[in-house]
């Protein structure tokens, strides 16, 4: 059927309708009319923070916390009540293995070196005024020195700064001889200030000894001798011998207040070879074995100079003074350990 010119006129108004029917009804559309689906955004989901690791936490230092040192004096005795610390805590005090002490800070017009185990005095010498000698190429030469003790000295014992010590200048002590003076294994230990030492001369800090008999035996050299030597070595002699122990010893600490122990021990069963060890502000230094050592029975000990006498009955002649200050000297009957040592040079702490 055919349209009519007025028919064909309407079409539009009646499809103009239909058409934005389809354009804002909600079926599916997008608005521009493409006729692809809307496919929705998902809602945004919160960020996740990144995980962290645990922060690293270290672990405390355990620093210990020391106390006062003990008392000097009653930690070498052993006394106690004697509150404070040492290095090697769990290491006992062998009081009972002192022979004798001498502190060495008597009053100054003291004539006795009194010993602290109250048995074996000793005498401060002075008056004898030592001559230069000069060295020569098989020994070295001894300073001059009037002979005299400077009493007064600040002390060397950092926690007992009232007890003054003295400065040996040619003066010396010589502790007699008794039974038990001397023993087969001992530990001689003290403290000391060298302020400088005069090149290729000798200083001695021990000497006993000598070359002579006992009942039932023959002349031989006996006993020992500790030095500062020509170098500036802390050197070992045994006995009247000029025969140094060590090959390589350590030099001589100078300008400050300084431990030394020699320890002498038994090498072997029956005690013929001894090991001999030098120990440097509780530091062992050197070792060195002996062949053979002749105990020094009946001579006295001397301290701060060298007697060269040969024999104990004979009047002394003394060379080779010291020059410094000493202080705290301890004989011990046995062969301390290097803790036993470590623990005496600890307790002179600040």
């Amino acid at each position: 059927m055919l349209l009519t010119l007025w028919e064909f006129a309407l079409v539009p108004l009646f499809v103009l309708p239909i058409v934005l029917l389809f354009q804002f009804a909600g079926c599916g559309f997008s608005g521009v009319g493409t006729g692809e689906p809307e496919i929705p955004l998902p809602e945004r989901l919160p960020e996740t923070p990144p995980v962290k690791d645990p922060p690293v936490v270290q672990p405390p230092i355990d620093i210990p916390v020391r106390g006062a040192p003990p008392n000097y004096r009653k930690y070498i005795l052993g006394e106690q009540p004697n509150p404070g610390d040492v290095m090697h805590s769990a290491v006992a005090v062998d009081g009972a293995a002192v022979i004798g002490y001498w502190r060495l800070v008597d009053a100054p017009a003291a004539t006795d070196a009194v010993d602290e185990k109250g048995a074996r005095n000793g005498t401060y010498v002075t008056g004898g005024s030592l001559d230069e000698v000069d060295p020569t190429a098989a020994l070295g030469g001894s300073e001059a020195a009037p002979g005299t003790l400077l009493t007064g000295q600040p002390g060397l014992i950092v926690s007992d700064a009232g007890s003054l010590c003295r400065y040996y200048n040619g003066g010396y002590v010589r502790i007699p001889f008794a039974a038990g003076l001397h023993s087969d294994e001992f530990t001689l230990e003290a403290w000391v200030n060298v302020t400088a030492l005069k090149a290729d001369y000798e200083h001695v800090l021990f000497d006993a000894g000598g070359r002579y008999a006992l009942p039932g035996s023959a002349v031989t050299d006996r006993g020992y001798r500790i030095l500062a030597d020509r170098d500036g070595n802390l050197q070992i002699r045994l006995a009247s011998t000029q025969v140094a122990v060590f090959a390589a010893p350590p030099k001589v600490p100078l300008g400050g207040r300084t431990h030394f122990a020699l320890v002498l021990k038994d090498k072997d069963p029956a005690g013929v070879q001894k090991d001999l060890t030098i120990y440097i502000d509780g530091k062992q230094t050197v070792t060195q074995t002996a062949p053979t050592y002749a105990r020094p029975d009946t001579a006295p000990l001397f301290i701060a100079a060298e007697n060269t006498t040969a024999a104990p009955a004979q009047a002394v002649r003394m060379r080779a003074p010291f020059l410094g200050l000493i202080q705290e000297v301890v004989l011990h009957g046995k062969a301390l350990s290097q803790q036993e040592i470590e623990n005496h040079v600890d307790i002179n702490r600040t």
